[in-house]
């Protein structure tokens, strides 16, 4: 299987002729200013041209976020409900994501960190409806644990499932390779990953030497003084 790239972030134009689908959450869009969501989720919709992409919801409740969903799930049949498999109040959204998957909603189950959420979004998610469980791979590297058993336990708990176990915070290009070694149906991208994927592929030495010139490059305009 080959492991699908999708971008992650806002910039969506400058990356969609090369990925085969968008991420998006509410952390990216207010960085980036953004406070009119309506008027992004119809640009964004434009910009993918029907290829698939994530809207997260933003309700704090499980009415307001079934609300959302129902809304989001009308502007298009490319559209994955990005739903947090838990509330700010520790409440799981499981029950929920079950009740919209087993209606046909395509569910992206975000912000997983451990094997019980796993679980847990691979009971709720219907096996025959297309689905993304995301499990945050950055965020458990981040908390000094090795990600590949939480991977590889998501891709175990999926393998009959229309599901995509995504690789969620990518934080190195060897992040692609790594979801492509375990199995992931898709890594998602940011931008500064983007920016450094020509890289692959490049001999290790020839890294060593650039890295070597742009270290003397910079050294020239320092100046040292040894008199």
């Amino acid at each position: 299987m080959k492991t699908k790239i999708f971008y992650d972030g806002v910039n969506i134009k400058d990356h969609i002729d090369d990925v085969d689908g968008v991420t998006t959450n509410t952390s990216y869009i207010a960085d980036a200013g953004i406070t009119d969501y309506n008027k992004f989720i119809d640009v964004s919709l434009t910009a993918v041209g029907g290829k698939p992409i994530s809207f997260q919801v933003t309700a704090r409740t499980l009415s307001g976020i079934e609300k959302q969903a129902r809304f989001l799930n009308s502007l298009g049949k490319n559209i994955y409900i990005k739903i947090p498999i838990l509330l700010p109040d520790e409440t799981s959204t499981s029950s929920l994501i079950k009740k919209l998957s087993d209606e046909g909603f395509m569910v992206n189950v975000t912000c997983i960190h451990t094997l019980k959420q796993i679980e847990e979004a691979a009971g709720a998610v219907n096996k025959g409806v297309p689905s993304i469980v995301s499990v945050f791979a950055g965020g458990i590297s981040d908390s000094g644990n090795y990600p590949e058993k939480f991977i590889s336990k998501a891709v175990e708990l999926t393998c009959d499932y229309n599901s995509d176990v995504l690789w969620a915070g990518c934080q190195r290009v060897l992040s692609i390779v790594e979801a492509q070694d375990l199995g992931c149906g898709i890594v998602t991208v940011p931008d500064s990953i983007m920016r450094k994927r020509n890289r692959m592929g490049i001999p290790v030495h020839n890294t060593s030497l650039a890295k070597s010139r742009l270290f003397f490059d910079d050294g020239d305009k320092l100046h040292l003084q040894i008199d």
